[in-house]
């Protein structure tokens, strides 16, 4: 009795490590395939250009087309409200560009051309040796569906954010226009 047991003990574990390794390996869509590399493309691009070090990107995709677009950065060092702006319009202004240019996405697009509206940058800001900036620096800069938002982060309690502004993305070209 004690020989089945082990026999079947080492027959079940086997089998476990054998289908552990025969999952199916799960394939990505075209669109997927696509957002991917554009993403990729277009965070590669915005670190040469701007100093700003990618950590994030996305897609909202659900059922297939591609709804909205997102990339996320690092800073190297605290910037002002002001050139924050400047890099969130830099930034949004170019995976806008890379979507609109490319002409084999714009079928997985769910409403193409692509407008400013389908973007998302975060920017995080960080001190030069890479910890968070506290009130009254901006902590972290986005521009979401056309609005630009930066936070600031209360040094007494680093979970909530102390102060909050926001401008249209017109308002942000005007501000960046008249300096």
């Amino acid at each position: 009795m004690k020989t089945i047991t082990v026999i079947l003990l080492l027959l079940l574990i086997s089998t476990g490590f054998i289908m552990s390794n025969q999952q199916p390996k799960y394939q990505l869509s075209k669109g997927e395939q696509l957002v991917n590399s554009v993403l990729a493309e277009t965070a590669k691009i915005i670190k040469n250009k701007y100093n700003l070090k990618p950590c994030g990107e996305g897609a909202a995709m659900p059922g297939g087309p591609i709804q909205k677009l997102a990339l996320c950065f690092d800073t190297n060092y605290p910037n002002t409200k002001e050139q924050l702006r400047e890099l969130l319009i830099k930034a949004a202004r170019e995976l806008l560009n890379q979507v609109n240019e490319n002409e084999e996405i714009q079928k997985f697009l769910k409403e193409p051309p692509f407008s400013i509206k389908n973007i998302q940058i975060i920017i995080y800001n960080h001190d030069k040796e890479g910890r968070e900036v506290y009130d009254p620096g901006i902590a972290t800069a986005q521009i979401s569906r056309g609005i630009l938002t930066y936070r600031t982060v209360d040094s007494t309690d680093t979970f909530k954010f102390k102060q909050q502004f926001e401008e249209s993305y017109q308002e942000a070209l005007k501000a960046l226009s008249n300096p």
